[in-house]
C-alpha cells in the first residue's frame, strides 16, 4: 500500500470511479460523504464510447452491459414527430468497438460502489473547514472530528463544500431552463435502440431514452417562465401535451401514482476550477456542465481516470499539480458546448425558432456527426 493519506469527498459517479483508481494503483483512500446513505437515486445516464473505453481498461464493461441498453442511433425531431436531425451511433461502435449505452443511474452507482472497498467509506461526513496544518491538511467535519490527510479529492458536486471552503467560491451559471424527469416503463410501441428527442418552437424540449431492464428515461426541458417548480405530475404533462410522436406512447401508459417526478433548475459553473495546492475537483465539483451533451457523468468519469493515469508516471504531489494541463482544455469544450446547445434550445426569441428549426432541417447529418464525435471521441 502507498503511504499518502489521501480524502475522497462525495460517493457520487465521480467519487467513486476515483476511488476505484486509486484502489488499483496501490492507494487506500477514505472516501466521506456527508449523507446518511450512498445516493444512488436519479434517472437516466448517457454513456458513449469515451466511457466504454475506461470501463472496459477497468473490467467493469461486463458488469455495466448486464443492465444498460445498447442504441444505435438519436433522433431529432420537432413537436409533431418530423425529422430534424439524426446522431449515428452505431458508426461509432463501428469505428472504435465501443458502443453507445443508457443505463439508469442507480446501476452505474451500484456497479462502481462494488469494485471498490467499502469498509474505508464513511457516511455522515460532512467537511465544513479546511486547513493548512504544516505539510498536511486538516479536515474539520460538522460533527467535530478532525483528521489529517495529505491530498484531497473533491468530488462533492455543483454544490462543492471542497470547492467553496478551499479552491475558492465560483459562481453557479443559471442556464434560464429547467428540467422535469422521471423513469418508466418502456411502451411496447418504443424501438429499445433508438432515442430520440424532441424540439418545439416554444423554448420546450422533450427527451425518451430506452436505458435497458424495459425501463426509459425521460427529460422535460422548458425556459423559465416562473412557478413550474409547483407543477404537479398532472400540470407537467399538460404543459408539454401539444409534442407527438413517441411521446404520446409514453403518456398514454405512464402511472403517475407510482412515477416519482424529479425536477431540477439547470445550472452549471461560471468558471471551471480544478486545483489549489494538494486539493483537486473532480466531476460537477470542478466542471459541471448542463446536460445538453449528455456528457456530465461521462467527463466525471474521464477526469477520474485521467488522474489515475497521472498517477502511474507521476508521485501524487506532481500529478496534482499536472491534472488542470490534462484536463482544462477537455472540460472547457464539452461545459461551453453544451451551454451553446442550451442557448439554441432555450434562449433564442420565440419568433426567431422557426429560422432555427429550417436550419436544422438543411444542415448536412455529416456535419451534426463530426460535431458529436468530437464531443464523445474527444475524451477517447
Amino acid at each position: 500500500m502507498k503511504s499518502e493519506r489521501v480524502l475522497i469527498v462525495g460517493g457520487g459517479v465521480a467519487g467513486l470511479m476515483c476511488k476505484n483508481r486509486l484502489e488499483h494503483l496501490g492507494y487506500r483512500p477514505v472516501l466521506v460523504e456527508k449523507a446518511d446513505v450512498l445516493r444512488s437515486d436519479g434517472a437516466g445516464i448517457l454513456l458513449g464510447a469515451n466511457v466504454l473505453k475506461i470501463f472496459r481498461k477497468c473490467a467493469l464493461e461486463e458488469a455495466l452491459m448486464r443492465y444498460a441498453q445498447s442504441l444505435d442511433e438519436i433522433m431529432l425531431y420537432d413537436q409533431y414527430g418530423r425529422p430534424l436531425g439524426r446522431f449515428d451511433l452505431e458508426k461509432i461502435r463501428e469505428e472504435t468497438s465501443y458502443p453507445t449505452l443508457a443505463v439508469h443511474r442507480k446501476r452505474l452507482h451500484e456497479i462502481l460502489l462494488n469494485s471498490v472497498d467499502a469498509s474505508t467509506i464513511r457516511l455522515c461526513h460532512k467537511v465544513v473547514k479546511i486547513a493548512e496544518h504544516g505539510m498536511a491538511l486538516q479536515v474539520t467535519y460538522e460533527n467535530g472530528v478532525r483528521e489529517e490527510y495529505d491530498y484531497v479529492i473533491g468530488a462533492d458536486g455543483l454544490r462543492s463544500n471542497i470547492r467553496e471552503l478551499y479552491v475558492g467560491t465560483v459562481p453557479l451559471r443559471d442556464a434560464g431552463y429547467v428540467c422535469w424527469r422521471f423513469v418508466c416503463d418502456r411502451p411496447v410501441a418504443l424501438d429499445v435502440k433508438s432515442s430520440s428527442e424532441f424540439w418545439d418552437t416554444k423554448n420546450k424540449r422533450v427527451g425518451i431514452f430506452p436505458i435497458g431492464e424495459d425501463k426509459i428515461y425521460c427529460f422535460l426541458l422548458a425556459s423559465k417562465k416562473g412557478g413550474e417548480e409547483a407543477m404537479d405530475f398532472t400540470e407537467v404533462l399538460e404543459y408539454f401535451k401539444d409534442f407527438g410522436g413517441d411521446w404520446q406512447h409514453v403518456v398514454a401508459s405512464l402511472d403517475t401514482d407510482t412515477t416519482e417526478l424529479l425536477y431540477n433548475p439547470i445550472a452549471d459553473l461560471s468558471h471551471v476550477a480544478l486545483q489549489k495546492g494538494n486539493v483537486i475537483l473532480i466531476g460537477d465539483a470542478g466542471h459541471a456542465t448542463t446536460p445538453n451533451l449528455g456528457q456530465g457523468a461521462a467527463i466525471g468519469i474521464e477526469s477520474a481516470y485521467a488522474f489515475g493515469e497521472l498517477l502511474k508516471s507521476h508521485p501524487f504531489a506532481e500529478a496534482i499539480r499536472l491534472y488542470p494541463q490534462k484536463r482544462l482544455k477537455r472540460v472547457s469544450y464539452i461545459r461551453n458546448k453544451s451551454h451553446m446547445i442550451g442557448q439554441m434550445a432555450h434562449g433564442i426569441p420565440t419568433f426567431f425558432q422557426p429560422i432555427r428549426e429550417f436550419i436544422m432541417r438543411i444542415t448536412p447529418e455529416s456535419m451534426n456527426q463530426r460535431e458529436f464525435e468530437r464531443a464523445i471521441l474527444g475524451g477517447f
